[in-house]
């Protein structure tokens, strides 16, 4: 049976492939940062702008970059993070990642005010600057039902599904959780306690209780994962306004759920991928790009 998201995933135009292997050849780490703080910028942020401009003072050809960078879609711009992120952290020293973060921080913070998505998404780029992360098996005899996992693994998922509510299945003009993320927090968190017990109510965690349910998740075992991510894009989809909202070209619930997916280190089902690029294939050594 076809999902009912399903849809052909998106890909690159000339324009923009030239931009994603201008990317891809950045070797400075000042070029690196000034394309990383580019892709986060908000479009029409004056503040946010005028804070870049401050940290990449002095780069060579920054601004072009910037206005380039600008010209990509936006189902492009997570994917193109990630991808910069992952080659930072392969190849510049911790103190270039971590300058990285409280540029990215200051960047985030200018217009006086921290959106429920920049946090996830500064979350989202800490983790991968961190490093390569080695997944846990889980138990010898693991069940493949998320209801088998212990109470404090429960607790951490419906504690982060409670945060993504704020933008799943799509957010309301103030940052909080309306009606429809109560009722997909709902959803989600029946799915991990099962029939046989109560779940908890979706409470919202402050920045602390977030970073403690992220911490217990990194124990997650392996099989786990893509069903949590599962679980939260079913449950997305049984949302009638969010098959409309979804057929945007860009609905800030696919930026959160990618997003999260980035935090316990699982592929995107294929029904939220097919709201991103297809990743252009690279080159073969010796071909012309």
């Amino acid at each position: 049976m076809q999902h009912a998201l399903t849809r052909a995933q998106p890909e690159l135009d000339a324009d923009g492939l030239a931009v994603w292997q201008q990317l891809g050849r950045l070797a400075g780490p000042g070029e690196r940062q000034a394309a990383a703080l580019a892709l986060l910028l908000w479009p029409g942020n004056d503040a946010e702008r005028r804070a870049w401009d401050e940290t990449v003072r002095g780069v060579q050809g920054a601004a072009s970059l910037r206005d380039r960078i600008g010209r990509l879609p936006p189902a492009a711009r997570l994917p193109a993070l990630e991808r910069l992120l992952l080659r930072i952290t392969l190849e510049q020293p911790l103190e270039d990642r971590q300058a990285l973060l409280q540029s990215a921080r200051r960047v985030m913070c200018a217009d006086g005010s921290v959106s429920a998505l920049d946090r996830l998404a500064w979350l989202a780029m800490r983790h991968l600057l961190g490093g390569p992360v080695r997944l846990h098996r889980g138990g010898l005899r693991e069940d493949n039902e998320l209801s088998q996992l212990p109470l404090a693994m429960r607790q951490a998922i419906a504690s982060l599904s409670a945060y993504l509510a704020r933008m799943v299945p799509e957010p309301p003009r103030r940052e909080r959780v309306d009606a429809a993320g109560a009722a997909w927090h709902d959803r989600v968190v029946h799915e991990v306690w099962g029939s046989a017990s109560v779940p908890p109510p979706c409470q919202v965690p402050d920045v602390d209780q977030l970073g403690r349910a992220l911490q217990t998740l990194a124990g997650l075992g392996w099989v786990h994962r893509p069903l949590l991510a599962r679980a939260w894009v079913d449950a997305a989809d049984t949302r009638p306004g969010l098959r409309t909202r979804l057929d945007e070209p860009l609905p800030v619930a696919a930026e959160a759920l990618r997003l999260a997916c980035v935090l316990i280190d699982t592929p995107l089902p294929p029904t939220l991928a097919a709201h991103f690029i297809r990743e252009p294939e690279q080159p073969r050594p010796g071909s012309m790009a």
